[in-house]
């Protein structure tokens, strides 16, 4: 069977008008997943995404930079246990 439908239609000829837009019902992505899991819902994600594009990164590191020289302890431990968490939250045993 040949498909001539013109690919930029919303809907093809033997989809309902009732379903879903295919963008609109894909699966959300790694970080979308993870923010809607901790309670975040596509508002906040959206709000959350325009956010990002206000960043000025390299003021963010030269910030993150200063504020690790002056709390070397603390950013070590925060270190520390992140890498522990993510050791005891992998799925994968260690030998």
């Amino acid at each position: 069977m040949v498909d001539n439908v013109n690919p930029t239609t919303q809907f093809h000829p033997y989809q309902p008008m009732t379903d879903t837009p295919h963008a609109e019902a894909r699966k959300p992505g790694a970080l979308e997943g993870v923010l809607s899991r901790i309670g975040l819902d596509n508002n906040q994600i959206e709000a959350l995404n325009g956010k990002m594009r206000d960043l000025h990164v390299p003021q963010q590191l030269e910030s993150a930079r200063t504020w690790v020289r002056n709390n070397g302890g603390l950013a070590l431990g925060g270190l520390a246990a992140a890498v522990i968490g993510a050791g005891l939250l992998s799925r994968r045993p260690r030998r």
